[in-house]
């Protein structure tokens, strides 16, 4: 009997020490403060839009953000296409976390054969920026017509008079191409789709989508849209894809239509900009 007890008592204490859980922490390293970093960010002696990478701190992983693009590798060749004052990010991965440092870099020269259309210039002004807004000496800058149809406020014409009522006559917007295809939307008043200065990117891309209509390309946008870059039958959903009818030195027309309209002289919405002096 008294060896059941004894039994029954180690088998017990082995049980409880068996659910017992037994950690084996790693601590993690120290955070490796950025002004250990050693690494090298070298423009092209020759070609000074094309720029050499080089992390050599050792146990460090470095991410670049170059503007126009992401590189992981730890020595890399990357261009920056255009002119201009350029902020690398870096993103480094220590024994104790992620530390983030920047490093300015200049290029004077263009890459050969980038945004060689001259709309591109029209836009943008390249790295310099160019700023639009509403195009008062048009009787409507705004408002609504057929799709591939009219090229202009056709139907629901709205004036700038009516653009300052309804609270976005006085929001412009500025493209530029320094360090990116940069769209900034200053929105100053209610109703706008976004308020106060939003900035997102765009592209370009050229060509006549419908032989029968006058678009010589597309304008798109992320995270930002243009001035009253809406659809205000659909809720004001916001548009990113817009038809580019015009677009020159001093002015600039886009349509988009509504959501669900391919075919001709179905609605579509229209914004007429000029540059800002």
């Amino acid at each position: 009997m008294k060896k059941q007890v004894l039994f029954l008592v180690v088998g017990i204490i082995i049980l409880i020490s068996a659910c017992k859980p037994v950690e084996n922490r790693q601590e993690a390293g120290p955070i490796m403060p950025a002004t250990e970093f050693t690494y090298t960010i070298t423009n092209d002696a020759t070609n000074d839009y094309i720029l050499y990478l080089n992390n050599t701190t050792p146990g460090v992983m470095f991410s670049w953000d170059y503007a126009w693009g992401v590189s992981r590798k730890q020595m890399d060749t990357v261009q920056l296409l255009v002119p201009g004052t350029y902020t690398i990010k870096i993103t480094a991965t220590t024994a104790g976390g992620l530390v983030t440092t920047t490093k300015e870099i200049t290029v004077t020269q263009a890459k050969p054969g980038v945004f060689q259309e001259p709309e591109w210039t029209y836009l943008s002004n390249l790295a310099a920026g160019k700023t639009w807004i509403w195009d008062d000496t048009k009787p409507a800058p705004w408002g609504n017509g057929g799709y591939r149809g009219c090229t202009a406020p056709c139907w629901w014409a709205v004036s700038k008079t009516d653009l300052n009522g309804r609270g976005v006559g006085s929001d412009q917007m500025t493209f530029d191409l320094n360090g990116g295809r940069n769209l900034t939307l200053t929105a100053a008043q209610d109703p706008a789709a976004y308020k106060g200065v939003t900035k997102g990117s765009f592209d370009l891309t050229f060509g006549n989508t419908w032989p029968d209509w006058v678009d010589i390309g597309k304008l798109t946008t992320a995270n930002v849209t243009i001035i009253n870059g809406m659809q205000v039958n659909f809720s004001n959903q916001i548009e990113n894809n817009f038809y580019i009818l015009k677009l020159t030195a001093t002015e600039l027309v886009l349509s988009a239509p509504e959501p669900g309209v391919t075919g001709a002289w179905g609605t579509a919405w229209f914004w007429m900009f000029k540059p800002k002096p």
